[in-house]
């Protein structure tokens, strides 16, 4: 069965990451386009203040769940689809960036961004891929980053998580395409959130959250496996990344900053 994109006669969509940043921005730009969409973190309350903020012809309903808790989001995708229907379109965006010092790396830091950002997801996976499968119709866009391409300084453990999400979006791609469900792997360049403000390092291009959730919004109605942008910079970093490693890594080291005696 040949995957196809999802709309709002479908089902409904998810979102989670829901209560800020990417994840609140696109939340209203696909209830804009008429979808019932669920938004999912931990704290109600800026759930709800996302939801309470949207007015328009769709709706965006709070459904808060510890996403590292894999017993917690089974129940909250059961939960979520017996009361509103099935979940046609599921965006995983939730994530952390924890800078790692490679000279007094945190295990701590290493863990917490692992639990989140690739555990989280394995998570929500569990719960849809199965409901999806069955139904022979769904859609799934993991978020990663363009720091998933290459090593970045201070991203040893985040540059590792996005990786690995890019990863596990091909394999399922390559597994859930006979089953008629469709998965896509994002991978944004620089998005203005509270996050880039521990980033010592230049930004360029940074786009804001809402361009960033209209780029996304528009890259899920192709049935691209890569979203991706803003492309003059992510296929300039690829580019780069595809030298020799004696040549990329010198190059990151020296536009990033990082060439310079402490």
């Amino acid at each position: 069965m040949t995957p196809r994109t999802m709309k709002p006669s479908d089902g409904i969509a998810w979102v989670t990451g829901g209560s800020s940043g990417i994840g609140a921005a696109l939340a209203h730009q696909l209830a804009k386009a008429g979808w019932k969409v669920a938004i999912s973190a931990r704290r109600k309350d800026k759930l709800e203040e996302v939801a309470a903020s949207f007015s328009g012809k769709g709706r965006i309903i709070a459904v808060p769940v510890d996403l590292t808790d894999a017993k917690a989001v089974e129940a909250a995708v059961a939960g979520l689809e017996e009361r509103e229907g099935p979940i046609a379109l599921a965006v995983l965006n939730a994530g952390i960036y924890l800078p790692v010092q490679a000279e007094a790396p945190k295990f701590e830091d290493y863990q917490k961004t692992f639990e989140v950002n690739l555990s989280g997801t394995a998570a929500c996976i569990c719960a849809l891929t199965p409901r999806m499968s069955a139904r022979k119709t769904g859609q799934i866009a993991i978020v990663s980053s363009a720091t998933s391409f290459g090593g970045m300084p201070t991203a040893s453990a985040y540059g590792a998580s996005k990786a690995a999400l890019v990863n596990m979006a091909a394999c399922l791609r390559i597994e859930l395409d006979r089953h008629g469900v469709l998965v896509q792997a994002i991978t944004p360049g620089f998005v203005e959130t509270p996050a880039q403000d521990d980033n010592a390092f230049p930004k360029p291009f940074m786009v804001s959250a809402d361009t960033a959730a209209r780029r996304i919004a528009a890259g899920l109605h192709s049935k691209r496996f890569e979203i991706t942008f803003p492309r003059r910079f992510t296929w300039a970093l690829k580019a780069i990344y595809a030298l020799p490693y004696g040549w990329s890594l010198p190059l990151v080291r020296k536009q990033t900053g990082w060439d310079k005696p402490i």
